[in-house]
């Protein structure tokens, strides 16, 4: 509902306004007399002004209908509603113990936690995790007096602010015991392989990285695109990630040449360890970056306006209460390195793992790694918000809209054939 609209009835006064003040053109006839015409006068006058009167209400009610229609009317209707109602996440299925379970429930009213709430029967993607809290919005679609939702509660589900739900509603997580062990990239580093593996359980997902050799006996075939890999006899393809040259530029001052040397650095470690060719390039305070050039990171130690570049950008912005000394942005390609640089806090802070995760960012690894996520957060974090009785889940309501629109164009027909008649 829009009732913010409903303010532009007073616009209705606008044609009885002009209804009134409008007397037409007045013509003078000179006549003998008027004595056979005041009678068929008095007839006509009053067939005109009805007429006239009936055309305005006509006009008046389709402007009615129009700001109606920009209102949003919601028709209220009553619906049968279900005693309890269970719903179960499509990833459960696999879970061949709980299925067990689902079977000895009620067969009250059982459906999957998916999109327009299928039931059991229907055919649903049982490898995606759906998008936990956003179909909690849609939890109003469901009549029923209490709903339980059985689900694996997975911190990859969790997108989007938290929502309002009704009481009625029981978040039950199932305990998930899935480790998770499989290769997702590698590098090659001249005779030797850098092979990814995410490794994740209900309490910790982790990257890891290990060293193997080309002619090592787990190689099944290399390629520039994909390495097959074999282990415990079963075969997995990953992508090879591009080991190109990473340009790096810093710009500063005088005033922050000591963060300047921590930056560069911590390049160096970030080349040597990262198994990375790091070209750095450093600027006064006077330069700006050069258009055209390759550039993968710019960190700006300097004060004034940070350059607006598409490419991604370590801003010096010191703040007093931020957790850690490189903090994300608003701007997706923006961050900013929140405090002056020293030997306790470039330690204590992870200054130079930061700086690596920022400038080593990968989203082929970063994707497949939430792919294979299996974390599982505590209820608390994971539930939605309780509605309070003042903001209970709204009852079913029926879009009025096309009966609007069908009114709108009887009163124009209506409209339009009787200022024809009247030739108005």
């Amino acid at each position: 509902m829009q009732p913010t609209y409903l303010w532009a009835l007073l616009s209705l006064a606008v044609p009885l306004l002009i209804h009134l003040l409008n007397k037409g053109d007045v013509k003078t006839v000179k006549v003998g007399s008027v004595k056979f015409l005041r009678e068929s006068d008095t007839k006509q006058s009053r067939k005109i002004r009805l007429h006239e009167l009936f055309l305005l209400l006509l006009r008046m009610l389709l402007l009615g209908l129009i700001i109606l229609y920009l209102a949003e009317p919601r028709w209220k209707t009553k619906v049968q509603k279900v005693a309890l109602t269970y719903l179960i996440e499509p990833s459960l299925a696999s879970n061949e113990a709980f299925m067990a379970f689902a079977d000895s429930l009620p067969q009250n009213d059982i459906r999957w936690f998916a999109e327009n709430f299928p039931d059991l029967e229907a055919e649903v993607d049982r490898g995606t995790v759906p998008t936990y809290w956003q179909l909690a919005q849609s939890l109003t679609e469901i009549h029923s007096d209490s709903i339980v939702v059985f689900t694996k509660g997975l911190a990859k589900g969790i997108k989007g602010p938290r929502p309002v739900v009704d009481p009625n509603v029981r978040w039950v997580i199932v305990e998930n015991e899935t480790e998770v062990v499989e290769p997702i990239g590698a590098k090659i580093i001249g005779d030797s392989i850098r092979l990814f593996e995410a490794k994740s359980s209900s309490q910790i997902t982790d990257l890891q990285a290990n060293m193997l050799s080309k002619n090592d006996a787990s190689v099944v075939s290399l390629t520039a695109d994909s390495l097959v890999w074999n282990a415990s006899g079963e075969t997995t393809k990953v992508p090879i990630l591009q080991n190109d040259t990473l340009h790096v530029t810093v710009a500063f001052d005088e005033s922050y040449e000591r963060e300047m040397w921590y930056v560069t650095s911590a390049l160096k470690a970030i080349g040597t360890y990262g198994m990375r060719e790091i070209k750095l390039k450093t600027m006064d305070a006077d330069a700006l970056p050069e258009t055209g050039k390759p550039l993968d990171l710019l960190v700006w130690l300097k004060n004034g306006n940070v350059p607006n570049i598409s490419q991604t950008t370590l801003a010096m912005v010191p703040d007093s209460l931020a957790n850690s000394l490189i903090e994300p942005t608003e701007s997706k390609n923006l961050f900013h390195l929140t405090g002056r640089l020293n030997i306790e806090n470039t330690i204590t802070k992870n200054f130079t793992n930061s700086l690596a995760s920022l400038l080593l960012f990968n989203s082929t690894l970063e994707d497949n790694l939430i792919e294979r996520d299996q974390r599982v957060l505590p209820e608390t974090e994971f539930t939605p918000n309780v509605a309070t009785s003042e903001s209970r889940m709204k009852v079913r309501t029926m879009d009025i809209s096309p009966w609007i629109w069908l009114a709108v164009f009887l009163v124009l027909v209506a409209e339009r054939i009787l200022s024809k008649v009247r030739k108005q």
